[in-house]
């Protein structure tokens, strides 16, 4: 098998070997092999003669697996286009950019907005500042545990607030309004939701219409 080397380099593997095993110091082999001390010591520390490779143990990505499932869920719950997406992320997502966000809906298999959903993102300019959009979700486990991911989105101003909780509870949901009420700097006016339990009794227990008694009701009114 032939032996392959850094072009950089200015040892090669029988080289290194002698040099692991010379009983002469530092100073005379970086003289006779035409390097610094440093790099003779390196060698010397080392149990292996071959090329180090320049690829770095941990490859360090920008996005994290909690932001990429955020632009999952934000993505199919409203469909925007990229670039909308990166804009309503930005606030709350500094590390995100269009190519993660872009590799990001790929990996996902959404990068491509469906015709349908294309007309209906294009309704949200038609309302003012302060009709939210909050929905939750179940997060797949990180690090063992499950969450529940709480995401808001105002239709015309398209921004965005999230937060995750470790329960889809009406406590959590009151939690994330008063949250949403801090962070959006404007008054909401409305709040749609899909009348999930964490939302509303209207659908408990058969009944036809919301009580009113419900926290997340109490709270909104």
């Amino acid at each position: 098998m032939s032996q392959l080397y850094d072009n950089n380099a200015k040892t090669n593997a029988h080289g290194r070997l002698q040099i692991q095993q010379s009983l002469l110091p530092n100073s005379a082999l970086a003289s006779k092999y035409k390097v610094n001390a440093k790099t003779i010591q390196k060698h010397k520390s080392r149990d292996f003669t071959e090329d180090k490779s320049s690829r770095p143990n941990n490859i360090n990505y920008s996005l994290s697996q909690l932001d990429k499932e955020v632009i999952r869920v934000v993505r199919t719950l409203t469909w925007l286009g990229l670039d909308d997406l990166l804009d309503a992320l930005a606030e709350v997502m500094p590390n995100s950019n269009r190519s993660n966000i872009y590799r990001t809906l790929v990996d996902f298999d959404i990068n491509t907005v469906p015709k349908d959903k294309k007309d209906e993102t294009k309704k949200f300019k038609e309302y003012k500042p302060g009709f939210i959009h909050v929905d939750v979700t179940y997060l797949p486990k990180l690090n063992g545990k499950k969450y529940y991911l709480f995401v808001a989105i105002d239709r015309a101003t398209r921004v965005m607030y999230y937060k995750v909780y470790e329960h889809k509870t009406a406590d959590n949901a009151v939690d994330f309004f008063k949250e949403c009420e801090k962070f959006y700097p404007f008054k909401l006016e409305y709040v749609l939701t899909d009348n999930g339990l964490e939302f509303t009794d209207k659908l408990a227990r058969g009944n036809k219409q919301a009580s009113g008694n419900h926290k997340f009701d109490k709270e909104c009114t």
